[in-house]
């Protein structure tokens, strides 16, 4: 059973790191599907290793020299920290009164039916505008976005790439890396508020140190590998990477 941990772990940071999907969007469904750890766990395990992983490819793109467009970024990491202390509150309120199937049953419904929501985006790409005023817009983006990663256990990543495509029409592989620094903050955020409320002591973590390893080498690759494939390759590789995870969600749903 640590392999199976060590492999998805290793996959969806290698995948998240070259999408800006993060991997937390793979980890949290695929663990699900597994179904030996609790939710909370399962949620845990998923945002330190996908901080780690975020963490560590962030440095190595800026390390690469990749500029990002700072002003955006920052405002909507910002909000997503913000998101994030919201969206791990909603969880902990929702898995207190909910039992644990249910819970797996309705995170993993959300999310089948938000990334139908980024297929079609993908598809049809509408035009969408550069907005002016975007201080305000990319607060609340990323407040938005920081609910929904830290509520779902996921990251974010999907939907974090499609913002950035489409309010402030950013190309795939600086969409993909903003989302990367989007998620370190809201990862941050999860993290935090679970180390000044309960704390970690009732969590089953034991897996941990080796999916962080992995992670990191994940993450190293995923940066080699995106400086080598082009625009459309990246986004391409973010397609299928999202049709693989709509058929885990689904089998959570059915077979919760």
């Amino acid at each position: 059973m640590l392999f199976v941990y060590i492999l998805v772990s290793f996959c969806a940071t290698l995948l998240g790191s070259v999408t800006g999907l993060g991997g937390g969007v793979i980890i949290k469904p695929a663990l699900d599907l597994v179904g030996n750890l609790s939710t909370k766990s399962i949620g845990v395990l998923s945002a330190i290793t996908v901080f780690s992983m975020s963490l560590f490819s962030v440095f190595r793109f800026t390390k690469m020299g990749v500029r990002i467009p700072q002003r955006i970024v920052t405002r909507v990491a910002v909000g997503s920290l913000f998101g994030g202390v919201l969206g791990q509150s909603l969880l902990d309120a929702v898995t207190q009164n909910v039992p644990i199937k249910e819970v797996k049953m309705i995170q993993n419904s959300i999310l089948a039916v938000l990334l139908v929501g980024v297929f079609l985006y993908m598809k049809y790409r509408p035009l969408g505008h550069r907005i002016r005023r975007t201080e305000p817009v990319a607060l609340f983006t990323g407040l938005c976005l920081g609910i929904l990663s830290s509520f779902l256990g996921v990251g974010g990543g999907p939907f974090n790439v499609v913002a950035f495509l489409y309010l402030f029409k950013f190309d795939i592989k600086i969409a993909g890396i903003s989302s990367l620094v989007s998620i370190l903050f809201s990862q941050s955020a999860k993290l935090l508020t679970i180390t000044f409320t309960e704390g970690f002591a009732g969590y089953d973590l034991n897996v941990l140190p080796f999916m962080v390893a992995a992670a990191i080498l994940g993450a190293q690759l995923g940066v080699m590998l995106n400086k080598h494939l082009s625009n459309k390759g990246v986004e391409r590789l973010f397609i299928g990477t999202l049709w693989f995870i709509f058929v885990i969600a689904i089998v959570n749903v059915v077979f919760p």
